[in-house]
């Protein structure tokens, strides 16, 4: 885990949950505009992610891993007693939903881009989960999941960066698919009974990973007075890891704003 503090009067703090395959790396320039907005961040690699470990690169044993890792994140950011905002893409904010399902955390407000609530049907997809099926239930032999680098940007940089990073997952275990597919499905199932936190979804309509219009009909699902969702007609999944951040960084500023002053803390 990691802190990263602004040079200015803090407004809150936000705990970042990065996506699946990659790491908390590819967040520097978000952790860098949120300091430079006022915000600490806190952040960390997910079990099987990043630095995390080698051994267990691309598995996992339960959901339960990943939610009790965000929920030490966000013991670490209520030692501020600042209000605090979760942010997490894909992978990342279907953590951030469960936990909040389980009232493990308890966020002045969330940011979701791309949450992995549906994936996006595909023979490839549909393929891993019939052969997942017949693997043993705690099977830790790894295969490509067919999701390629492309898929989450387009963006000469970041592409370039992934192909050189030796810490990218390439392969996933049969129980790793398994246990994140099984928890997308009980997550939507169950998320209208989700406490109501108010929240900022960003979806990409040309998603090649995740079906954003059935994932942003799931949050809209939610039990909350305050759920805003755009449909940013891109492909990219990643939608902060490209040249041009300018719409969705304007949308997170206008929600972190709006929330500050709905709960008393008035902003210059």
């Amino acid at each position: 885990m990691w802190k990263w503090e602004t040079d200015k009067e803090p407004k809150g703090v936000i705990v970042v949950v990065h996506d699946m395959l990659e790491h908390h790396d590819y967040y520097t320039e978000l952790i860098f505009q949120f300091r430079r907005r006022g915000y600490h961040v806190v952040t960390g690699d997910l079990p099987g992610h990043g630095q995390t470990t080698r051994l267990n690169k691309g598995h996992i044993n339960s959901f339960e891993s990943y939610t009790d890792r965000i929920v030490d994140w966000n013991e670490t950011a209520a030692e501020y007693n600042l209000p605090i905002y979760f942010f997490g893409q894909g992978l990342g904010g279907l953590v951030i939903l469960e936990a909040l399902r389980l009232k493990q955390i308890h966020p002045d407000g969330l940011i979701l881009i791309n949450p992995m609530l549906a994936l996006r049907q595909s023979f490839i997809n549909r393929k891993n989960t019939i052969r997942t099926s017949f693997r043993a239930t705690s099977d830790e032999s790894r295969f490509d999941p067919g999701i390629k680098l492309n898929y989450f940007t387009n963006d000469p940089f970041y592409l370039e960066k992934y192909e050189n990073d030796e810490l990218m997952i390439e392969k996933v275990s049969y129980q790793w698919y398994r246990v994140v597919t099984n928890q997308m499905k009980k997550t939507s199932d169950n998320i209208e009974n989700t406490q109501g936190v108010p929240m900022l979804g960003l979806f990409s309509t040309k998603n090649e990973i995740i079906e954003p219009f059935m994932s942003s009909k799931s949050l809209k699902n939610m039990r909350s007075q305050y759920v805003e969702v755009h449909m940013l007609e891109q492909e990219n999944h990643s939608i902060l890891q490209q040249e041009n951040v300018e719409l969705p960084m304007y949308l997170i500023d206008k929600f972190l704003t709006t929330r500050l002053y709905s709960i008393g803390v008035m902003i210059d």
